[in-house]
């Protein structure tokens, strides 16, 4: 993904691929994939190690929370979905990286920035995987 990086901002391709965990399993296994994910996306960060486990944990649980009520196919809330789980993981974000390092405009533009562009990049992956998992290879031989 750091192809696609604008102005030091890179996509977070796992914000969606969570959305789509909780909405095609039940939350047990989904957290445990996901705690997963996270450890794997530490690794390759080790100065906040543990970090992306927990907010993608947190994600998670909130996603989960919040589609309760919904139909299973629910277009709209499949995007809200997205929606909350791009607001969790940048406000998120923005408070570590605060504390860590400190709460300046720089961080706040580079928050919003990212904010916006990892949501349009997670519509856009997020009906890719949900295309590619439904699709139906048959083979036929003559």
């Amino acid at each position: 993904m750091p192809a696609l990086e604008i102005t030091g901002v890179i996509p977070l391709i796992f914000i969606p691929w969570i959305v789509y965990i909780i909405w095609t399993r039940e939350l047990n296994p989904a957290l445990v994939i996901i705690f997963l994910i996270g450890l794997l996306y530490d690794t390759t960060i080790p100065e906040t190690f543990g970090m992306y486990s927990l907010i993608f944990v947190i994600m998670g649980i909130s996603i989960d929370l919040f589609r309760i009520p919904f139909e299973s196919k629910s277009v709209v809330a499949q995007i809200l979905s997205l929606l909350l789980a791009n607001i969790i993981f940048h406000l998120i974000s923005y408070f570590i990286w605060g504390i860590t390092y400190e709460f300046t405009s720089s961080l706040i533009s580079k928050i919003i920035l990212a904010f916006f562009y990892n949501f349009a990049v997670s519509i856009v992956v997020y009906w890719v995987i949900y295309l590619i998992s439904h699709m139906r290879i048959e083979l036929k031989y003559d």
